[in-house]
């Protein structure tokens, strides 16, 4: 089996790295690719950096060059329901983006022309995943994740966000545009991610003060992933 791993920034993909037996790097552009096992499992894990553009280069190279059976997002996000605090996970069903406006052509808001309204996880992979949180003592929540090439914060930016999608729990800067790749190449996606900040004023700096703990949280449930599949 090969599975494609994706974190955007150095501490998502930190403790993944550390798993990783007969670690290689390779480098494509100024992307790394950090290849090994992971018991019998190949393991293809990138760092992507920040942003949709971003993020759809590295799984357009995972996909072109290592053909993995699925892809994995792991990383941070930002809140935007009140029961979800730091260090809890989002195992989104769904994600779409809140910063795509092509109402007036007729498009739902945050549908691109041509494509589904939101893009949809895998659902077999979402099943195994919420399967082991049960099991676990993780705090989680499923739903719509919500994507856009800014960082939220601020109450009046949440405000105009939940008006325009009132299901979203959380909202990050890279998961829609994985899963637009992957709908494109017929890719199975999931996506894992942990609370790093609520989205509001002190997001800034609760980003910097928890983006550890979020990492480690969504790491620690790719490990379990892995384990099971294995």
């Amino acid at each position: 089996m090969k599975i494609g791993i994706i974190g955007a920034i150095e501490q998502e993909i930190q403790e993944i790295k550390n798993i990783i037996d007969n670690l290689i790097i390779k480098k494509h552009g100024k992307i790394k690719i950090y290849i090994g096992k992971f018991n019998k499992i190949n393991i293809f894990l990138i760092k992507s950096g920040i942003g949709k553009v971003a993020a759809s280069i590295a799984t357009m190279i995972l996909i072109e060059l290592y053909q993995p059976n699925f892809i994995i997002n792991s990383g941070s996000a930002g809140s935007l329901k009140s029961l979800l605090n730091i260090g809890d996970i989002i195992i989104p069903k769904q994600v779409c983006y809140y910063d795509v406006n092509l109402i007036n052509f007729g498009y739902a808001r945050g549908q691109i022309p041509n494509y589904p309204t939101t893009f949809a996880t895998n659902k077999n992979l979402h099943e195994i995943l919420k399967n082991i949180i049960l099991k676990s003592n993780f705090l989680f929540s499923t739903g719509l994740l919500i994507t856009g090439d800014s960082f939220v914060r601020g109450s009046n930016v949440i405000k105009k966000i939940k008006n325009q999608f009132s299901s979203a729990i959380a909202v990050d800067m890279e998961s829609t545009a994985i899963g637009q790749t992957c709908y494109q190449f017929n890719m199975p996606f999931i996506i894992i991610k942990s609370i790093s900040d609520l989205s509001d004023s002190n997001a800034t700096l609760k980003f910097k003060n928890n983006i550890s703990i979020a990492s480690l949280q969504s790491s620690k449930l790719v490990k379990l992933l892995l384990q099971k599949l294995e």
